[in-house]
């Protein structure tokens, strides 16, 4: 008990008293892995005689050992395609196919298959280029014959329950070409210099664009009922909005393993739209740090105007979570590996060839995002500072090839600059860097990882670097102190690392003296700091962290949403026909008319004109907009062009019956002395906030940031709300109304609630009722019928019941008496949008349809009489 007691208070402790989390929980269905590529390089045998079947596929690592021996060294020359010492990686065979596990990515799929032990999972993924066995030559999609693809097919289900995806030459186009070319250089701040015609981007897109619905519609073609979708990077950005269009109720996930830009840089990319549009299909959007998650957000209200908090994004009512979840390695599987037979004597080669130094090891590939131009500097300001360690202080490191359009001249200048360290700091005796530009043994890796005396990583820009994980791993021993850039995805995690800026060249120097000057007692102090994080925070905890919050987001929005129906034309047209006194409300921006940037610019189409005449000329029909707008505008854009229109202006502070000459004005009676105050406060954001302006009417006054800076104005908005609330709203009888890119100040109790609710009085044999609106405000009016309603139906139901003697009907007031009376409240907008509608379509023209279907029965109907 005592022990209970004194234990830490985690983050993971406390997750077990929240609702809908825990330890454990529960997938309803099968966990759907989605990745650009599978886990395992696929080889074809030039000779179907030669293949076999392996001995033992349940157990890979048993049949796995290639023996060569590779004489102990520091780094060998081996290339790529030589054969290792002894390696770990899983190979399958079956007819004349192989399967190799793959050596990248290793802690994203080991997440990934740490679930299948308390999980159903399958797999899907591209099998990659097919290389034909001891040649270089790639198999093309189009070459594979149906009996090739079914015996792989059955491989890698039986392997790892993988459903490959085949692509054809599209594959080039989105990954060398889009995702390579454009989005990768961008996700890492470094926007295009050169100047092209565009056409090669076009095509690139459109391969980008094709590859993602394939993958979406293999995904759809496997996906059953309660299935949860992990969707995994930036190949993929476009397949969540996809999948939601098909499979609307769908758990989807979609996690971020590069950096995500600024608003600034994302809003460089020409496709920004989309690529957001894409992402916010899913229910959860995971990032490694919370900057890039704030990034994400940040870009959403600039790029797309949504609506945002700390820890999500409104999309047209429906909220897409936003977390951070940094990914970490399989602890285990890199301790099997630096214990590995091969890799001490290696380790005994480094410590001969560099006795009596210090030894402070890089790894990283050759791009500019690495910071491997930074590091050497930086260490030149070492040596230069720090006079007592020259001789004393060897920089190992090893450099590994990428495919990037500036590798060559990248590799030119950071030959050039270790020339020049080498040639003034060192000599005959001694050179202070050892520069390795090539692929390494894995045991040379991990030997280099464990003698080291001090790590060093400088990435400029990282999503997430498994080399500072890896060393603390194999430091254990030894306690070597890690230097780390504090732009890496990892840096936010590993507190106790010495963090560094790579640009100040003086204060990584520093860094590198107190981390080879630092006592025993807190290297060991500072270890067992990030080896715990590590050991605990494994890729296993990142996979299951991530699809809990999925599921616990996707269970929390279908408690929390209420979802109404899409509007059901059928049933709106026989009850309609049916109807004998029917009364009609339409709100006018962005329901009969889309939301526009400049608010003179709504004007009423012909189309609509002409089916809004068409109603008001039924005399069973009673038509009104209850609009925002003031007046004048009603008037000279509707007033004027339909006969027998009702009309209430400024939310219900002005009516103008059918046939009547003048406005009659609610607000004789109220006192509007706040609108002075009101204006003094818009007027002090409007001067601050460019683009926005203030709308004065007769009953409100509305401020407008509709052209704002997205971002800028969302922010301005909230500061003037909380302002209002202090400063008018708590001493007088006004509210502020929230709208669409404005804010709007009004008498309290003055709304279209109430102006339905006294036109719906004055006609209670009303058996037919159509609203039909798309904002806040418009929920006022929803809320009165809905309410009406409902004791309407009530009071019929206990009329019934006391015919029979059970019950006698309260006596209660109701708006109309009609039995059995139709209503039809309509909101503009997704189904996940929360409102007191009880039917929903998309968008105003779908308003403006059904207008039309009812103004054609109502002509054809005249027409026969």
């Amino acid at each position: 008990m005592t022990q209970q007691a004194n234990s830490p208070l985690t983050a993971e402790k406390v997750a077990n008293y929240l609702p809908l989390a825990g330890a454990s929980f529960k997938v309803p269905g099968r966990i759907i892995h989605v990745t650009h590529q599978i886990p395992y390089n696929i080889i074809k045998s030039a000779d179907i005689s030669e293949a076999r079947e392996d001995p033992d596929p349940v157990n890979p690592d048993a049949s796995l050992t290639e023996t060569d021996d590779v004489a102990a060294a520091p780094v060998s020359k081996l290339a790529r395609h030589h054969r290792r010492g002894k390696t770990l990686r899983a190979k399958f065979r079956a007819a004349n196919w192989t399967v190799v596990q793959s050596r990248g990515h290793n802690a994203l799929y080991a997440g990934l298959q740490s679930l299948s032990k308390d999980h159903e999972t399958i797999h899907i993924g591209w099998t990659g280029p097919i290389q034909i066995e001891e040649t270089k030559r790639c198999v093309q999609h189009e070459e594979l014959s149906l009996l090739d693809k079914t015996k792989l097919d059955q491989l890698l289900w039986e392997t790892g329950r993988i459903i490959p995806i085949f692509l054809d030459n599209k594959s080039r186009g989105h990954y060398e070409g889009y995702c390579k070319e454009v989005l990768w250089p961008l996700f890492h701040y470094l926007v295009w210099s050169n100047v092209t015609d565009g056409r090669a981007e076009k095509a690139n897109w459109a391969d980008y664009v094709a590859v993602n619905r394939q993958f979406a519609d293999t995904i759809i073609a496997h996906y059953k009922h309660g299935d949860v979708i992990n969707i995994h990077d930036y190949h993929l950005l476009l397949v969540p909005q996809m999948l939601r269009e098909k499979i609307p109720d769908a758990a989807i996930g979609i996690f971020i393993h590069a950096t995500f830009p600024s608003s600034e840089i994302f809003r460089c990319l020409t496709t920004r739209k989309q690529i957001l549009e894409g992402m916010l299909g899913a229910n959860l959007v995971g990032f490694q740090t919370y900057s890039y998650a704030r990034h994400f957000i940040s870009s959403c209200t600039r790029v797309l105007g949504c609506e945002s908090t700390q820890v999500g994004v409104n999309v047209n009512g429906h909220m897409v979570s936003v977390g951070t979840f940094p990914i970490g390695i399989d602890a285990d599987r890199v301790n099997k590996f630096r214990k590995e037979p091969g890799v001490l004597p290696k380790m005994n080669a480094i410590r001969d060839m560099y006795a009596d130094k210090k030894i402070i090891i890089g790894r990283d590939k050759l791009d500019s995002t690495k910071g491997v131009v930074q590091k050497l500097h930086a260490f030149e300001k070492f040596l230069k500072d720090y006079p007592e360690w020259r001789n004393k202080v060897v920089l190992i490191q090893v450099t590994t090839p990428t495919t990037h359009s500036d590798r060559s001249k990248l590799e030119t200048k950071v030959s050039e600059i270790i020339s020049h360290i080498n040639g003034v700091y060192g000599s005959l005796e001694f050179t202070p860097i050892h520069h390795y530009h090539q692929d390494i043994d894995r045991d040379e890796y991990y030997a280099l990882l464990s003698v080291a005396d001090v790590g060093l990583i400088t990435s400029v820009r990282d999503g997430m670097n498994t080399t500072s994980l890896e060393y603390i791993i194999c430091q254990h021993e030894k306690h070597g102190p890690l230097i780390l850039s504090e732009f890496t995805g990892t840096a936010g995690s590993l507190s106790a690392a010495l963090m560094v800026n790579p640009w100040d060249y003086a204060g990584v120097a520093r860094a590198l003296n107190d981390a080879l000057s630092m006592t025993a007692d807190e290297k060991q102090a500072r270890h067992q700091q990030l080896y715990n994080h590590i050991t605990l925070h494994s890729a296993a905890f990142w996979a299951e962290s991530f699809v809990k919050q999925l599921v616990t987001t996707t269970q929390q929005l279908s408690l929390q949403s209420h979802s109404t129906p899409s509007l059901d034309k059928n049933k709106l047209l026989e009850a309609y026909k049916s109807s004998k006194k029917r009364l009609i409300f339409f709100d006018y921006d962005g329901t009969l008319t889309p939301i526009v940037s400049v608010p003179s610019d709504a004007v009423p189409s012909p189309e609509m004109l002409k089916s809004l005449q068409a109603l008001c000329d039924d005399p069973r029909n009673e038509v009104w907009v209850v609009s925002g707008r003031d007046q004048d505008c009603l008037d000279n854009w509707l007033g004027s062009a339909v006969n027998r229109l009702g009309l209430s202006a400024e939310h219900g502070c002005f009516l103008k019956p059918a046939g009547a000459k003048e406005w009659t004005n609610i607000l004789d009676d109220v006192d509007m002395s706040w609108q002075q105050g009101v204006t003094e406060i818009f007027d002090y954001y409007t001067e601050r906030t460019q683009g926005s302006f203030v709308e004065h009417k007769k009953s409100s006054i509305t401020w407008h940031y509709r052209m704002a800076d997205a971002e800028y104005g969302a922010f301005q908005a909230k500061e003037c709300q909380n302002h209002l609330e202090n400063a008018v709203v708590s001493k007088l009888p006004v509210e502020i109304l929230v709208g669409k890119k404005n804010l709007e100040v009004r008498p309290l109790s003055i709304n279209k609630g109430e102006i339905v609710k006294r036109i719906l009085s004055q006609r209670p044999d009303t058996d037919f009722v159509l609203c039909a609106g798309d904002d806040k405000t418009d929920e006022d009016m929803f809320r009165t019928l809905s309410a009406a309603h409902y004791v309407c139906v009530q009071q019929q139901m206990d009329k019934e019941t006391s015919n029979t003697g059970l019950l006698t009907p309260p006596s209660s007031a109701q708006l109309w008496n009609q039995p059995n009376a139709s209503l039809f409240s309509i909101t503009v907008g997704p189904p996940e949008k929360k409102t007191m509608a009880n039917w929903h379509v998309r968008t105003s023209h779908e308003v403006v349809d059904a207008l039309s279907m009812l103004a054609s029965v109502s002509s054809s109907l005249s027409a026969s009489l």
